[in-house]
């Protein structure tokens, strides 16, 4: 059950920063993509990942939105299958500034500091963080470095591949979109009182996480098992539900707006979004109807 917890927190702890930050694709490279045709209809069917959502396909774009758990090497390959159909010219992670050093990771260190981590390493990395911050932030380091050695796969696969075949296509762009972490962070346990704030610090502390395979990892693709998941964390510590509105709902309607901003300011968008399962759902629901007025009083602490 920790693990799910963790899910739901790293996206404020790993996040955060600017909306639509850009980067240019490398322009040196130079593929033979296919050549896709739009008419009203909107491009020729693709065939994609049950993980993956079209959430736009007309002759004003197209925008495909794809579900990723961040520990799997099938959300990986789920980028370049979709890469390889939708040659996109804009493509929007879940990271931001803060976590661009994440597209440069190097797997084998990252498993290899994993297998090391211990007390004196989580309190370097925390270091000058305020206290629930960085109890936080300790607990996601040995959560996530218990899942790297269980399965031998480093966190944020998916963004790094995405960011390789953004690279290999010339003109491409990489939008980063999200909140910075301090707000996200400051909202949400603002939000709790001090009781509430005890009860959520007592159950990530305590609760006893069981080991988790491949196959257990798949099912965090299914949006239902998600937000089943999400629904037994809140029967169980109904403060975790004022928690998970900043975290998840608050977050959807940022990353839809940032997606919605990508699409307007490419040209002939064909775009492909790649963010954690978890906020496909809200994506869905907010994209296209966000305003610029309805994110500023998300950005205040």
């Amino acid at each position: 059950m920790r693990f799910t917890t963790c899910v739901a927190l790293k996206r404020i702890l790993f996040t955060g920063n600017n909306f639509v930050n850009v980067y240019q694709g490398n322009s040196s490279f130079n593929f033979a993509w296919p050549t896709l045709s739009r008419g009203a209809g909107g491009l020729a069917k693709l065939d994609l990942p049950s993980s993956a959502t079209l959430l736009q396909n007309n002759k004003n774009g197209t925008v495909v939105l794809l579900g990723t758990v961040h520990f799997s090497k099938q959300s990986v390959e789920d980028v370049s299958k979709i890469v390889k159909q939708l040659n996109p010219n804009g493509i929007l992670i879940e990271l931001c500034r803060q976590r661009v050093s994440l597209l440069e990771l190097d797997d084998q260190k990252f498993l290899e500091d994993a297998k090391n981590l211990d007390a004196k390493k989580i309190k370097n990395a925390v270091k000058g963080q305020g206290l629930v911050s960085g109890m936080l932030h300790a607990m996601l380091l040995k959560t996530y470095a218990d899942i790297a050695k269980e399965l031998g796969v480093a966190p944020g696969g998916e963004f790094r591949r995405a960011y390789q075949e953004m690279k290999k296509i010339p003109g491409c762009k990489l939008f980063l979109g999200d909140r910075p972490i301090q707000i996200t962070i400051s909202r949400a346990f603002q939000s709790l009182s001090i009781m509430e704030l005890g009860q959520v610090l007592y159950h990530l502390t305590k609760s006893n996480p069981k080991p988790l395979n491949k196959t257990q990892l798949e099912k965090y693709k299914n949006k239902d098992y998600v937000q089943a998941q999400f629904e037994e964390i809140t029967k169980e510590v109904p403060a975790f539900k004022k928690i998970f509105h900043v975290f998840v709902d608050e977050r959807d309607r940022c990353l839809a707006f940032s997606l919605q901003e990508c699409v307007r300011t490419v040209q002939d968008p064909r775009v492909l979004a790649v963010v954690g399962m978890g906020h496909v759902d809200g994506i869905i629901k907010y994209f296209g109807k966000m305003k610029q007025e309805d994110i500023v009083p998300l950005l205040y602490k």
